[in-house]
């Protein structure tokens, strides 16, 4: 088979042997892909550069069906995305992303979830530091919503009711979403109230808004919703880096 061309991040690398590197790249038209770059570690030994975690280029692999592991030819990168590395809290929301991606997404391609990481992770890397938490929830809920796990917002998830803008709620992570006032909910729910359901629908949009309200909870519902619903349970270590620093987020209480 010829070797394709494709776009392509780089989300995880293991060493495979004194001179190989074993890469997992989600690419925009390939899908998730795990590849043998041979020679990668020696080139890096001897100054010629090697595609960096959350780096985006231009790849060249073989793809030979019911092979686990591909042929990476060439890889030119068009991103080094350096500047994650630079705050803890932005490395730690890409990495949370990655798993996400690396957990769900599979070898069918999909370009909205390739450009919503990408875009994601552009805006994480280049914005304020004082935003930083707002950006990672956008680019994580982002994958949420694109990987079609997204939270029913519009709705009660008891009655099916259509909920007004201006209503109270109570999120009900096991059901996945909102229910309305006249429905009973769990007593871990949380409060939601008009202006917390906007922000999070900026968030599903891979939107930060601005003047993020209760951050701490914004990350602790996607901490509990992704390991309800898409990790099986098992919470990614990556979220204990994201607590935000007091002095740089309001904390008005969460249902305003």
């Amino acid at each position: 088979m010829p070797a394709i061309a494709t776009a392509a991040i780089l989300l995880r690398t293991h060493p495979y042997s004194e001179s190989s590197r074993v890469l997992r790249f989600y690419t925009r038209d390939l899908g998730l892909l795990s590849v043998m770059a041979r020679g990668v570690r020696r080139a890096a030994s001897r100054g010629r550069g090697a595609p960096g975690t959350f780096g985006e280029g231009m790849a060249v692999i073989t793809v030979r069906d019911n092979r686990e592991l591909q042929l990476l030819h060439e890889f030119t990168p068009t991103k080094a995305r350096l500047g994650l590395a630079g705050d803890f809290r932005r490395l730690a929301g890409a990495s949370v992303a990655a798993e996400l991606v690396l957990r769900h997404a599979g070898q069918e391609p999909n370009a909205e979830l390739f450009d919503s990481l990408a875009a994601g992770l552009d805006r994480l890397e280049t914005g304020s530091p004082v935003g930083a938490t707002g950006e990672v929830l956008a680019l994580c809920w982002r994958m949420v919503q694109v990987l079609g796990f997204g939270p029913e917002l519009g709705s009660c998830t008891a009655c099916g009711r259509a909920l007004e803008a201006g209503e109270m709620g109570r999120f009900d992570v096991a059901a996945g979403g909102l229910r309305g006032p006249e429905c009973p909910a769990p007593a871990a729910s949380r409060r939601i109230g008009p202006m917390a359901r906007a922000q999070l629908s900026s968030l599903l949009a891979g939107e930060a808004p601005r003047g993020l309200l209760k951050p701490r909870a914004h990350l602790s519902l996607l901490d509990d919703f992704t390991t309800f619903h898409m990790l099986g349970g098992r919470r990614l270590g990556s979220f204990r880096f994201l607590d935000p620093p007091d002095d740089t987020q309001p904390e008005e209480p969460c249902g305003d």
